[in-house]
């Protein structure tokens, strides 16, 4: 019992390290984009970090030959990559032209804008309470916004867009993942994205210095890094129990733009990216109540 219990917490712990890391990791891109996107047009920077994702990933899957190339869903993985494309070109523009922490805070709200999805797209029920905590988000985003929209800064149509997007994309990926695996998921989003920002990035390119090139590179890998820490954490526990720590990435962004960019966030941003957290947090609360529930009644009924 000692041993089972042993267990259990070093796989909390390994779990709750790997979330914080990622958020680590996410912050740590946004500062780096916003460093580069200063000498460099966001449409490289994207075509650049999808062309990386799709590459670091083929040496897992050579070993293997054709097994996780193939695919019983070409057009989802081209859907997959259309709204990838805008959702991480958004991400791109938005830390150039957003200050970073109200960035970081819109993009916080996905998890509520993904149940709205989820209740449109799958028809999934959604209870008075988890209207409440959706309006919550959304008025948190109002909060933030609100001055931006009052100025005409339409740059700040650009985050909620890539948040919107994001959401898509973990609807797409929710439904694929039960039939494609990891690799062949991230290989295709790369591929799909790269050949979508060719184009646009070939109209733009600037020649690179090596330094700018390593930076890319290093973005493009840590976007493959933070999937492949999630799907570890899901091996270790159930990460719902830990989504509480994504407000670790908001502390992360603060430390970052503060300390390295001087940028101090208003009031708004502050009081706008509490009440989205909020929001967030107590909707992981009402999802993992009713996966609970659930759970129980199909115990019951077996």
């Amino acid at each position: 019992m000692a041993v089972s219990r042993q267990k259990k917490n070093a796989n909390y712990f390994a779990a709750a390290g790997l979330l914080i890391l990622i958020n680590f990791i996410s912050s740590v891109n946004d500062v780096l984009a916003f460093y580069v996107g200063h000498d460099i047009n966001p449409n490289q920077i994207a075509f650049i970090r999808f062309l990386v994702t799709m590459i670091s990933v083929l040496p897992f899957m050579l070993p293997k030959g054709s097994f996780y190339f193939k695919t019983k869903m070409p057009s989802m993985h081209m859907l997959r990559a259309i709204i990838g494309a805008v959702a991480i070109g958004s991400v791109t523009y938005s830390v150039v032209n957003i200050p970073l922490l109200k960035n970081t805070c819109i993009f916080f709200s996905e998890p509520i804008m993904f149940l709205l999805l989820a209740s449109i797209f799958l028809k999934e029920k959604v209870d008075f309470a988890r209207w409440g905590c959706t309006l919550l988000g959304f008025l948190g985003i109002i909060i933030i916004t609100y001055e931006d929209f009052k100025t005409f800064n339409y740059w700040i149509w650009v985050p909620i867009l890539g948040t919107f997007s994001f959401s898509l994309i973990t609807l797409i990926a929710r439904k694929m993942s039960e039939d494609e695996h990891m690799y062949t998921l991230l290989f295709y989003f790369g591929l799909g994205t790269s050949i979508l920002f060719f184009f646009p990035a070939i109209l733009v390119w600037k020649p690179l210095t090596w330094g700018q090139l390593g930076l890319l590179i290093f973005i493009g890998v840590n976007g493959n890094l933070m999937q492949v820490c999630m799907f570890h954490a899901f091996k270790f526990s159930d990460v719902s129990a830990f989504l509480p720590l994504r407000s670790t990435e908001m502390l992360f962004t603060f430390l970052f733009g503060y300390y390295i960019f001087n940028q101090v966030p208003g009031v708004a941003t502050i009081v706008g990216g509490v009440v989205i957290a909020v929001g967030a947090l107590l909707l992981t609360v009402l999802e993992k109540k009713k996966e609970i529930q659930e759970r129980k009644g199909r115990l019951s009924q077996g």
